[in-house]
């Protein structure tokens, strides 16, 4: 119930900020990654409740093998980006 709640408040904070920018493209931008960043979010709550659920919990080795993608991926961006 916790991972919901905030979630909902990274939300919050990230269109805050978002209201700081320049102009109002950048608001828009901002405001289109937050909702797509806090929608991805929401749907792994989502999966990782029903998987509670359920009783699929990913294993020890499942998790480790997701945060490294996720690390890579986040590594891969961060280099195409510049």
């Amino acid at each position: 119930m916790q991972k919901p709640f905030t979630y909902a408040l990274l939300l919050a904070a990230t269109l805050a900020l978002a209201a700081c920018d320049d102009t109002p493209e950048d608001k828009m931008e901002s405001a289109k990654e937050s909702l797509s960043e806090a929608t991805e979010s929401m749907g792994d709550a989502i999966e990782q409740k029903a998987d509670q659920v359920m009783g699929t919990e990913p294993t020890t080795g499942e998790k480790i093998e997701d945060a490294a993608n996720d690390a890579a991926d986040e590594v891969k961006d961060a280099v195409d980006g510049q």
